[in-house]
């Protein structure tokens, strides 16, 4: 079978040539099954979001899914387990737990915190390595460098980007940051009163004013040298030289490089993810334009080298990862979806990872595994996605029963909530907050109106049958204007005879008289015993249908005065008006 041959070339075994298969194929195969489906609960057993998912790249954790909650759990998942799938799970905070990351290639983790905390917690031995005490506010982000397994850098919403070494600056179990960049996007308004600085000098030791300290959404390190940061209203993506001291700096930080907003939007629109390739040079942004830029670092230009599109990001909590092979992008999404686009291709329309009820916010696509995509959701669930194996499976019907998720390509042409079609010229209309409901493959989607019902397949990049012309009763299918003008047409059938007669009767009539003037032109003195017997019938019996006749006779139609279009209608419409 077709997945079961791309499976094996993702997973690096015997495979046909590769001219044959794409790995665009493949992702039609994800899907999500109940015994993956994972609800995200609290303290006392109640459903609370998760925030943030991770998987580790230590090589025997692997198939290992860190997952943190609203409430400040953290659970470890065994993907690969078919019965205690929960390995571990500890209250790692008092607040929730905003992002996760793992130490590269250790059994280590971090968290990120409500409590303006972040915390370092040994997995294997099941205790906490230090606090890392310093933000003033909710801490949003956490990131590690791939080349360095001490440092890793934090953002909040007190504005403040820290960067922390676990190897030094710990005392009675805290840690202090080693390096700070303090108002990293902060709006650059330079007319604003001084009124911020008399409120910061008041609230001295507490948190800076919110509307003078721009939050920091999302923090990453490239190197063991650059950072890169961005902010909820700034519209700014800034690259900053760690090798600068920038807490002896007074007045604003000045980044190494800027990526000013490339969007149309009037308003200042912020990120809420910033995530790099394997190779470190290509950057993806996930701004709440509804867009996923892409940058090249290596690059002078500081324009987006491309677009991805189609998902919606309202929120500062929708997520974006890359698979191993750095060829697709998956992202949250604020319709309940998650989205997949092939990064060579950028205008090619995604595929849509459908199932879940609420916003898609944090996803990781395994970084070992090609064939396991994790997703978190506002419906508080955590769900692993999974290549389907097809024939592999011993019982593919009720693999199909428990199915809870699939995936669909969304089409360029969606239609709006009210049934219309969207014009091409706009931009591709946001998913109604049902859109999941339109790809099931035992939904039908409405269509337009002279169009009927069309059920939508499971995989709808393959086109549906032509439909028959014909019903299923035998009856041929009319748009709305044709049956109009036949109803027109069959209720004036007898309203155009004349004098308003039978329209048989007058038949019989006109046939009698055009008998009676042919004989008289003809000078013929007797007629046949048929033509009397005709006579007869017409003029003693009342009107009835007759048996067709071998003789060619004049069509009915031709007795008649045919109406135009606009009078057959203004008599129907006249027949319809009411007293």
């Amino acid at each position: 079978m077709l997945c079961r041959s791309l499976l094996r070339r993702a997973r690096g075994g015997p495979q046909r040539p590769s001219w044959q298969y794409s790995l665009q194929h493949l992702i039609d195969c994800y899907q999500c099954s109940q015994q993956d489906d994972h609800l995200s609960y609290g303290e006392l057993g109640m459903p609370v979001p998760p925030f943030g998912c991770t998987f580790p790249t230590a090589p025997d954790l692997q198939h290992i899914l860190a997952v943190a909650n609203e409430e400040g759990f953290v659970r470890l998942y065994d993907t690969e387990s078919q019965t205690k799938q929960i390995f571990k799970e500890w209250l790692a905070h008092s607040n929730a737990v905003f992002d996760i990351a793992w130490v590269p290639g250790e059994h280590r983790i971090v968290t990120a915190s409500g409590d303006q905390t972040a915390k370092v917690w040994d997995v294997r031995a099941g205790e906490l390595l230090g606090i890392c005490k310093g933000h003033q506010c909710s801490l949003k982000s956490v990131a590690f460098s791939k080349f360095e397994r001490a440092v890793f850098c934090t953002g909040g919403r007190d504005g403040n980007v820290m960067v922390w070494d676990t190897r030094v600056n710990k005392k009675d179990g805290y840690y202090r940051q080693v390096n700070q960049i303090g108002g990293a996007h902060n709006v650059a308004d330079k007319q604003m009163p001084s009124k911020p600085k008399k409120k910061k000098q008041n609230l001295r030791g507490l948190a800076p004013s919110v509307d003078f300290q721009q939050s920091v959404t999302v923090v990453l390190l490239q190197d063991e040298h650059t950072l890169i940061s961005a902010g909820a209203v700034d519209g700014i993506i800034k690259v900053w030289d760690l090798r600068k001291n920038y807490s002896i700096y007074r007045q604003d930080p000045v980044p190494f490089k800027s990526y000013c907003y490339p969007g149309i939007s009037t308003r200042k629109l912020g990120y809420s993810s910033l995530i790099l390739d394997s190779t470190g040079t290509h950057l993806f942004a996930n701004c709440t334009d509804d867009s996923i830029y892409l940058f090249n670092m290596t690059s002078l230009k500081t324009m987006p080298a491309a677009v991805f599109s189609g998902h919606q990001n309202s929120t500062f909590y929708v997520k974006s990862s890359i698979s191993p092979d750095d060829q697709f992008l998956v992202s949250g999404s604020s319709d309940q979806s998650a989205y997949i686009w092939k990064i060579s291709e950028p205008q090619l329309p995604p595929r849509m990872l459908l199932g879940h009820s609420q916003e898609v916010t944090s996803v990781a696509w395994c970084p070992s595994d090609f064939t396991k995509i994790a997703t978190c959701s506002d419906d508080n669930t955590v769900r692993v996605w999974r290549l389907n194996r097809g024939s592999e499976e011993k019982n593919p019907a009720s693999d199909h029963v428990n199915l809870v998720g699939w995936v669909c390509q969304k089409k360029l042409n969606e239609q709006s909530a009210t049934g219309l079609p969207v014009s091409r010229e706009n931009t591709p209309a946001k998913f109604p907050m049902t859109s999941h409901k339109t790809c099931s493959e035992d939904c039908l989607c409405l269509a337009e109106l002279n169009s009927g019902l069309e059920s939508c397949s499971q995989n709808p990049k393959e086109p549906s049958p032509p439909e028959s012309p014909l019903s299923p009763a035998g009856f041929q299918t009319l748009p709305f204007e044709t049956s109009y003008q036949k109803v027109a047409d069959m209720s004036n059938k007898e309203n155009s005879s004349p004098e308003n007669k039978d329209w048989l009767s007058a038949l019989g009539e006109k046939l009698k008289t055009n008998k009676a003037r042919s004989q008289n032109s003809s000078g013929s003195s007797t007629p046949s015993s048929r033509t009397r017997r005709q006579e007869a019938v017409t003029a003693v019996t009342p009107p009835r249908p007759v048996a067709a006749d071998p003789v060619p006779m004049r069509k009915i139609c031709t007795y008649f005065r045919r109406k135009s279009q606009n009078d057959s209608r203004g008599t129907l419409q006249q027949s319809l008006t009411p007293f």
